[in-house]
């Protein structure tokens, strides 16, 4: 998805200048990119919030323009308010042509599957992939059908589609799979079993730093 921001330049300031501009409904924001001095700008933050809304579980370019050059950028990273819930900072990542990227892809899994009908759950294990590719070979998200998958079956990363897309993860390392409910009874068998292994961990711990006593 590409998302077309208008921002103004703004001068480094002291802390209380970023909170005044803050509460005149501005995000304080930086544009960086490899060997290139980072671009302070400032976003409005009603704009800024519906249009980010609407990129969630998407990967989104971010075309920034900024006294009429335009930037193409990924966000990095942000700050959130942690109270408030709104964006303290954003840091926005200039893309250079023909230069690869390393980002998380959202996986999205697809149909209803086979073994829910049987009782099963789908269980998602990983919720997003890391991968490194040009930008140009980025897609808006990871689809997975998991429409044929029957309780006891998985789809790991071998089973994607990658295509033009580098990831670190082994191709063994599952995805999704399908799951039985836990009865009520098990549950509780589970996390008295879970108490039981932690308090003979703590026991052998106690047992090895004991100092032994002088003779």
């Amino acid at each position: 998805m590409n998302i077309s921001i208008d921002a103004k330049e703004r001068e480094i300031g002291k802390r209380s200048d970023l909170n005044k501009l803050r509460g005149e409904g501005y995000i304080p924001a930086v544009i960086y990119g490899e060997g290139k001095k980072g671009v302070n700008i400032l976003l409005e933050e009603l704009d800024f919030k519906r249009k980010y809304k609407k990129s969630i579980g998407e990967v989104s370019f971010y075309e920034i323009i900024v006294g009429g050059k335009t930037y193409t950028t990924i966000l990095k990273d942000k700050q959130i308010h942690p109270v408030k819930r709104n964006f303290v900072h954003i840091d926005f990542m200039q893309l250079k042509k023909g230069h690869k990227i390393t980002i998380d892809i959202p996986i999205q899994c697809m149909g209803e599957a086979a073994g829910e009908a049987e009782g099963g759950v789908v269980d998602v294990l990983i919720r997003s992939l890391k991968v490194t590719c040009l930008p140009k070979d980025v897609p808006d998200n990871i689809k997975i059908d998991v429409s044929a998958l029957n309780i006891g079956d998985s789809i790991c990363v071998a089973d994607l589609d990658l295509t033009n897309l580098e990831t670190e993860l082994p191709e063994d390392t599952t995805i999704v799979n399908i799951t039985t409910k836990m009865s009520e009874e098990e549950y509780e068998a589970s996390l008295q079993a879970s108490t039981d292994e932690e308090e003979v961990e703590e026991e052998v711990e106690e047992e090895e730093t004991e100092a032994p006593k002088a003779e």
